[in-house]
């Protein structure tokens, strides 16, 4: 007597069949906006911490997001949209996302629009985030209701979608004032604090444009660890500017230092004394130079020496320096000649940083953690 095989509970055909198809259309929309990158090897870094006190949950993880190419893409965006009129709301934030990243299709804004507001009332946060957004924005398939954009941001805020923070900050700084600009700078800094690789690129962004470089490069490298092209790019752009910089700045000081140019000696005495511009840490360089510098006529470079001595051995040689005042005085060195060139050193770095360019990036693969509830809290 045969015994059939039912099909497990859960897992019907037409929902695995439905899986893989969404699958391939994210692998178009991957291949619509470059998504698919190799990444280069990044300095390693540590993930942003989660914030201090918050519980360990388990993140949500969307609907699959395999790479690989379509032969027909038609026929899946076909059967998506029959799962997404059957009410399936993953489906629906797939076939927005097509419709998003394929601008160039008629009414392309107005269906992702649509598409994104029908997951939204179905409940998925990703739905929410992208319909929030295009609510927000001009020129985005429809009417802006900014009012409407924030509920429906919150909503995925409070579901525990980093992006929706991420999208709030851009459309509060779209407003005019100072307020607006300081709740949008909050937004993106608080972003980029839970992990959302966009909001962290922006925030770096920000820092190198400020003047905080280090700051800057350690924030890219964290984006570029999430597979952020852009990110990506920034880091490397600012790798490259800092070593033209560097060698340029050092070749010419040096050049004028050998002409006689007593500041330009001083400046080459704090690079080596400090261990930076280039060149490796050197007490005894150092000293030698301060020596040429207040030859030539440089005061700093005499006061620089007084300190330097007044806690070294009688015979004033390098070999007598004590080398922990050495590193203190390192610290002490102006601001204003730490990494020195000016203005010829600066104008090395012409091209600007980027910015994130679609806040919707990799919607459909987004992950987030449900916040705790007393619910869902284990009993003591």
């Amino acid at each position: 007597m045969s015994t059939a095989h039912p099909t497990p509970q859960g897992a019907p055909a037409d929902r695995v069949r439905r899986a893989a198809l969404r699958w391939t259309l994210a692998a178009c929309c991957a291949a619509a906006t470059g998504a698919a990158q190799a990444v280069i090897q990044l300095p390693s870094a540590q993930p942003a911490s989660a914030p201090q006190g918050s519980a360990t949950r388990t993140p949500q993880t969307p609907g699959g997001s395999l790479r690989l190419p379509s032969a027909n893409t038609e026929q899946v965006l076909n059967s998506l949209i029959e799962a997404a009129n059957d009410g399936d709301a993953d489906a629906m934030v797939q076939v927005g996302m097509y419709y998003h990243t394929n601008p160039g299709l008629p009414q392309a804004a107005a269906t992702a629009r649509r598409w994104w507001g029908r997951a939204a009332q179905a409940g998925d946060v990703r739905g929410m985030a992208g319909f929030g957004y295009l609510l927000g924005v001009d020129n985005a398939g429809g009417m802006r209701d900014l009012s409407a954009a924030r509920e429906w941001l919150q909503k995925a805020r409070a579901a525990g979608l980093v992006r929706a923070t991420y999208i709030e900050s851009l459309l509060e700084g779209q407003i005019t004032g100072p307020r607006k600009l300081r709740d949008a700078r909050r937004l993106l800094e608080q972003a980029a604090q839970d992990g959302d690789a966009l909001a962290m690129n922006d925030l770096a962004v920000a820092w190198e444009l400020d003047g905080s470089l280090e700051r800057a490069r350690e924030m890219y490298v964290l984006a570029a660890a999430q597979g952020y092209g852009i990110a990506r790019a920034n880091y490397l752009r600012l790798e490259r500017q800092n070593r033209s910089s560097e060698s340029a700045t050092l070749a010419r000081l040096r050049t004028l230092s050998d002409d006689g140019n007593a500041d330009a000696t001083l400046q080459l005495a704090q690079l080596y004394h400090q261990g930076k511009g280039g060149v490796q840490r050197d007490f005894a360089q150092a000293i030698q130079l301060y020596r040429r510098a207040a030859d030539g006529g440089s005061r700093s470079a005499r006061e620089f020496l007084a300190l330097i001595f007044s806690r070294s051995s009688r015979d004033n040689s390098a070999r007598g320096v004590d080398a922990a005042w050495m590193e203190e005085l390192a610290a002490r060195i102006s601001a204003k000649t730490d990494g020195a060139g000016g203005k010829e050193g600066r104008d090395l770095m012409s091209d600007r940083p980027r910015r994130s360019e679609d806040p919707l990036w990799n919607l459909t693969s987004l992950r987030w953690t449900p916040p705790v509830t007393d619910a869902s809290a284990t009993p003591p």
